[in-house]
């Protein structure tokens, strides 16, 4: 878990969906080798910031098997937009999660993925 990346503010689920609002914490070492005087929240963080998420609210620990789909739509840049909400379509059948996530801030998404998780 990247906890010491980014603060969660909130969590909530309702309807199948996983929601957060979560605060990237631009100070973090990470953003000074990706890349310097440009940080940006590397992919694999943000798709590690989902499977965190959903361990949190499944109270288990994940691995993920398959992603059907990942597209990086736009850059982010901690400095610009430490603030950013998730929302997850979770789905579970027969020891299989499934998560649809996006990741965005206001009108702006950066991440849209569908990816598969099995217990750890």
């Amino acid at each position: 878990m990247f906890t010491d990346l980014y603060h969660i503010k909130n969590i909530r689920f309702s309807e199948g969906t996983l929601g957060a609002s979560v605060t990237l914490r631009a100070g973090h070492a990470i953003f000074t080798g990706h890349f310097p005087g440009q940080p940006v929240l590397p992919g694999v963080c943000q798709l590690a910031l989902v499977k965190d998420l959903l361990q949190i609210h499944l109270g288990k620990k994940l691995s993920m098997t398959r992603a059907d789909q990942v597209k990086f739509m736009a850059m982010i840049d901690p400095r610009r937009t430490p603030d950013l909400e998730v929302s997850i379509q979770v789905s579970e059948s027969e020891g299989i999660t499934t998560a649809q996530a996006v990741i965005s801030c206001g009108d702006t998404v950066f991440l849209k993925s569908k990816a598969r998780f099995a217990d750890a």
